[in-house]
């Protein structure tokens, strides 16, 4: 009996203990919302270069915010409250959430006439089916579901609505840089209390770096995978390379071991094989700056051309250093025959994309003379198209499947917010044409030699290189 109550006891002690701990959660998290509504009642957001709430970033303009940013010696800490659950939404949030999201696609997104040629969708025209699918919404998860049905009608990659494991996954990329302007903002954006509640987060701060980085082509998760990228086989006489994804440049080291393999003993294949079937993307230094420098033998070069729309967003584009963007006023594109030219009747802004690939002659052995075949599909998308419409356009491979997915050339990814759900949507503004003027999203790249299956690519380059 008396060893029942000292268990008892204990265990009252122990539930005790866990209220209490329970309870003083809740009161810091009460105080800290209460010193946040204090602090931030009745007034703009503070021009604090040390210190911000990132729920602040929606009471600048941009014009406010280019200003405040410009001030910055250093990221600002950001003070970030603990996540809760998200708020049910009522009606007239998933409405205004909608509107939202409406209203800065038509702004930004630069594929409604393609989508209207290559579909036969009028995506601005069924606004108001898209509103009742909306108003029709019982519950939150509907909502969702029927957001990620209208932004399906986009078909493009790039549009989605965001899961958790992305949102996180770029929150940490984009933590590593906070000196251009555009991606700072997502990043505040997306470090925003409605943002983190929706999805579990807690947030994380800017590293003090000045190293810079691209904004990503999509949404993967390879940075996250413990195994190399790359894997190298042999079939023969034929050496064949199968990349996943386009890597982040920081999670290159297993790839780069198998890639030295290969160039090690490049001698004993008479062809090479780079396998992207399936590879929706990811980072274009990948493959800009890693993989084609060390099997290059010589220079190659495409310019492709991208538009964008005059948009308060653009003005983060504008005043980003890296970017050489320029107003269409001030450029003459007159003898740059371009496909659907009619299209830039929306469009105000111009980057000429020159990409141009130097031999890393770091080691003796980087460099491959041999025959280069590309196997391609229907999913490969964004920087993985990227590098595909490259190596059609330089014809520095023979390539081998079926069309590709598009949407190559490309700034990358948008990450924008809905302001009442939390959601992170994501879209392109770029409206990018290849070096013969085509729309790449229009027109992805066809492959030289077309086939239906793996296997038969395979028979098709055996037979070319044994004859």
């Amino acid at each position: 009996m008396r060893k029942f109550k000292k268990y008892g006891l204990a265990a009252f002690f122990l539930v005790l203990i866990f209220i209490q701990t329970s309870c003083v959660k809740r009161r810091i998290s009460y105080l800290e919302k209460e010193k946040f509504a204090r602090e931030n009642s009745g007034k703009k957001a503070s021009a604090n270069t040390e210190s911000i709430y990132p729920e602040n970033i929606t009471d600048f303009s941009m014009d406010e915010y280019l200003k405040w940013y410009k001030s910055l010696k250093s990221p600002p800490h950001l003070k970030l409250l603990s996540y809760e659950n998200p708020k049910k939404l009522s009606k007239s949030d998933m409405v205004a959430d909608f509107e939202y999201l409406f209203k800065e696609l038509k702004e930004n997104y630069p594929f409604f006439e393609v989508l209207k040629r290559k579909y036969d969708i009028d995506f601005v025209e069924n606004h108001d089916i898209y509103l009742k699918k909306v108003k029709d919404s019982k519950t939150d998860q509907e909502f969702i579901k029927n957001l990620n049905e209208i932004m399906a009608d986009l078909n493009n990659y790039h549009a989605k609505i965001a899961d958790s494991a992305y949102v996180d996954q770029t929150l940490k990329y984009y933590a590593q840089n906070w000196n251009q302007p555009s991606i700072y903002y997502e990043f505040l954006n997306l470090n925003r209390q409605v943002v983190r509640n929706r999805y579990g987060l807690e947030g994380i701060q800017s590293q003090a770096s000045i190293g810079k980085i691209k904004r990503k082509q999509k949404k993967t998760h390879a940075e996250e995978e413990k195994e190399a990228n790359i894997s190298l086989e042999s079939k023969g006489e034929i050496a064949i390379i199968k990349i996943k994804q386009m890597a982040d440049m920081k999670n290159i080291d297993k790839d780069e071991k198998v890639l030295v393999e290969f160039l090690k003993n490049k001698h004993m294949y008479k062809a090479l094989i780079i396998d992207i079937r399936d590879n929706v993307g990811g980072n274009m230094d990948y493959w800009q700056r890693f993989l084609l420098p060390k099997l290059s033998k010589n220079p190659k070069q495409v310019v492709n051309h991208m538009f964008f729309k005059d948009t308060e967003k653009i003005k983060l584009f504008l005043n980003d250093e890296t970017l050489n963007m320029e107003s269409l006023d001030n450029v003459d594109i007159s003898g740059i025959k371009l496909d659907h030219s009619e299209d830039l009747k929306d469009f105000a802004y111009y980057i000429k994309d020159t990409i141009a690939i130097t031999p890393d002659e770091s080691k003796k052995d980087n460099g491959y003379e041999g025959e280069i075949f590309l196997l391609v599909d229907e999913d490969v998308f964004s920087a993985a198209e990227g590098f595909a419409s490259f190596i059609k356009n330089t014809e520095f491979a023979t390539i081998v499947g079926s069309q590709t997915g598009g949407d190559g050339i490309t700034l990358g990814v948008i990450n924008s917010v809905l302001p009442n759900s939390g959601l992170v949507f994501t879209y392109t503004n770029t409206l990018g044409y290849d070096p013969k003027g085509q729309i790449n999203e229009e027109n992805p790249t066809t492959p030289d030699i077309e086939s239906a299956s793996y296997r038969q690519s395979i028979e098709i380059i055996e037979n070319m290189v044994n004859k």
